[in-house]
Protein backbone atom coordinates (compact mmCIF):
# COMPACT_ATOMS: atom_id res chain seq x y z
CA UNK A 1 0.00 0.00 0.00
CA UNK A 2 1.41 3.25 -0.78
CA UNK A 3 1.56 6.28 1.66
CA UNK A 4 -0.49 9.51 0.63
CA UNK A 5 -2.25 12.26 1.82
CA UNK A 6 -5.94 10.50 1.06
CA UNK A 7 -5.10 7.59 2.62
CA UNK A 8 -4.47 9.44 5.75
CA UNK A 9 -8.15 11.39 5.48
CA UNK A 10 -9.90 8.21 4.49
CA UNK A 11 -8.17 7.28 7.66
CA UNK A 12 -9.35 9.90 9.55
CA UNK A 13 -12.74 10.09 8.27
CA UNK A 14 -13.25 6.66 9.54
CA UNK A 15 -12.18 7.76 12.80
CA UNK A 16 -13.84 10.54 13.32
CA UNK A 17 -17.20 9.04 11.68
CA UNK A 18 -17.01 5.87 14.64
CA UNK A 19 -16.64 8.86 17.61
CA UNK A 20 -19.22 11.17 15.96
CA UNK A 21 -21.32 9.09 15.38
CA UNK A 22 -22.05 8.33 19.18
CA UNK A 23 -22.32 12.17 20.34
CA UNK A 24 -24.49 14.99 20.02
CA UNK A 25 -23.18 17.79 17.42
CA UNK A 26 -21.88 19.84 20.19
CA UNK A 27 -19.54 17.09 21.30
CA UNK A 28 -17.91 16.49 17.87
CA UNK A 29 -14.15 15.44 17.69
CA UNK A 30 -13.19 17.82 14.71
CA UNK A 31 -9.57 16.39 13.91
CA UNK A 32 -7.03 13.88 15.41
CA UNK A 33 -4.23 16.73 15.97
CA UNK A 34 -3.57 15.93 20.06
CA UNK A 35 -4.92 20.00 20.18
CA UNK A 36 -7.72 19.15 18.76
CA UNK A 37 -8.11 15.55 20.73
CA UNK A 38 -7.52 17.78 23.80
CA UNK A 39 -10.63 20.02 23.63
CA UNK A 40 -12.91 17.12 22.93
CA UNK A 41 -11.90 15.55 25.89
CA UNK A 42 -12.15 18.80 27.75
CA UNK A 43 -15.90 19.14 26.34
CA UNK A 44 -16.81 15.53 26.87
CA UNK A 45 -15.42 14.92 30.17
CA UNK A 46 -11.54 14.23 31.04
CA UNK A 47 -12.67 11.14 33.10
CA UNK A 48 -15.45 10.17 30.61
CA UNK A 49 -12.43 9.74 27.90
CA UNK A 50 -9.75 8.69 29.90
CA UNK A 51 -10.26 5.23 28.45
CA UNK A 52 -10.11 6.32 24.96
CA UNK A 53 -7.62 8.77 24.60
CA UNK A 54 -4.68 6.57 24.63
CA UNK A 55 -6.62 5.16 21.35
CA UNK A 56 -7.14 7.86 19.85
CA UNK A 57 -3.76 9.27 20.69
CA UNK A 58 -2.53 6.10 19.09
CA UNK A 59 -4.93 5.97 15.28
CA UNK A 60 -3.76 9.65 14.94
CA UNK A 61 -0.20 8.70 15.15
CA UNK A 62 -0.90 6.13 12.67
CA UNK A 63 -3.07 8.16 10.43
CA UNK A 64 -0.03 10.60 10.19
CA UNK A 65 2.06 8.32 9.32
CA UNK A 66 0.10 7.00 6.38
CA UNK A 67 0.78 10.76 4.57
CA UNK A 68 4.51 11.02 6.21
CA UNK A 69 6.04 10.24 3.03
CA UNK A 70 9.68 11.28 3.87
CA UNK A 71 10.29 7.85 5.10
CA UNK A 72 8.60 5.75 1.96
CA UNK A 73 11.73 4.66 0.20
CA UNK A 74 13.03 2.95 3.16
CA UNK A 75 9.98 1.89 5.25
CA UNK A 76 7.18 1.02 3.12
CA UNK A 77 3.42 0.90 4.69
CA UNK A 78 2.97 -2.92 5.61
CA UNK A 79 -0.32 -4.07 5.47
CA UNK A 80 0.24 -5.04 9.07
CA UNK A 81 -0.05 -1.08 9.71
CA UNK A 82 -3.68 -1.19 8.10
CA UNK A 83 -4.32 -3.78 9.81
CA UNK A 84 -3.27 -2.38 12.75
CA UNK A 85 -5.29 0.94 12.21
CA UNK A 86 -8.56 -1.38 11.44
CA UNK A 87 -7.83 -3.45 14.95
CA UNK A 88 -7.94 0.33 16.88
CA UNK A 89 -11.61 1.30 15.08
CA UNK A 90 -12.54 -1.78 16.69
CA UNK A 91 -11.30 -1.25 20.04
CA UNK A 92 -12.15 2.61 20.11
CA UNK A 93 -15.64 1.68 19.42
CA UNK A 94 -15.86 -0.91 21.66
CA UNK A 95 -14.72 1.78 24.30
CA UNK A 96 -16.99 4.17 23.09
CA UNK A 97 -20.03 2.06 23.84
CA UNK A 98 -19.36 1.35 27.71
CA UNK A 99 -18.24 5.23 28.42
CA UNK A 100 -20.59 7.67 25.89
Amino acid sequence: MTNTFLNRVSAERRVLSVVNGRLSRAYQLTGLSRAAISRWRASVGLDRTASINPILLSVAEQCQRLSDRSNETFLPLEQLEVDRIERQLIELNKELERFL
